[in-house]
């Protein structure tokens, strides 16, 4: 299973969100990883902030749609590319002013070509999840037949 590619490596988990340009960008860091879940974190940056002081809602999609690949990649047990086909975010309520936010997304079926996930953004942190101010759920396209976008070729040990 794929998971354990990022499980027992911190520079695993690195090079994974180095591969998505706009995921280094905004910092994001994979902190859990197990079958088919995982927890990202998006580090406060005050240039990402809102009004309110807590994260914009566009990076706090962009975390989530991201966690929701992650989680996806861990359910897989071949490595295939795959893209968002469709995501659905529902923001609560605000995110807390100047705090770090979590995505935990969990693949919750793969079915043919897509792959199924939920999960809910809190500002609780890597441990102990706060109460959720956002929730997601999507569908992810495994594309037939296709090859990784980038070298994977590290994971034939997994």
């Amino acid at each position: 299973m794929l998971y354990r590619y990022l499980e027992g490596s911190s520079e695993h988990r690195r090079d994974y969100i180095a591969m998505v340009p706009h995921s280094a960008a905004l910092g994001l860091q994979i902190v859990d990883v197990g079958l088919g879940r995982c927890v990202l974190r998006l580090p406060h940056w005050p240039a990402l902030a809102a009004n309110h002081g807590g994260l914009a809602n566009g990076a706090v999609s962009a975390l989530l749609d991201n966690a929701g690949g992650v989680a996806v990649f861990c359910a897989l047990e071949v490595a295939v590319d795959f893209s968002t086909l469709s995501l659905r975010v529902e923001f609560i309520t605000a995110p807390a002013a100047a705090m770090d936010v979590y995505a935990r997304v969990e693949c919750v079926r793969l079915a043919g070509r897509q792959a199924h996930v939920r999960g809910v953004a809190d500002c609780g942190d890597a441990n102990q999840p706060g109460q959720p101010f956002a929730t997601v759920s999507g569908v992810f396209f495994l594309k037939p037949e296709s090859k990784p976008l980038h070298n994977l070729e590290t994971l034939a040990n997994v």
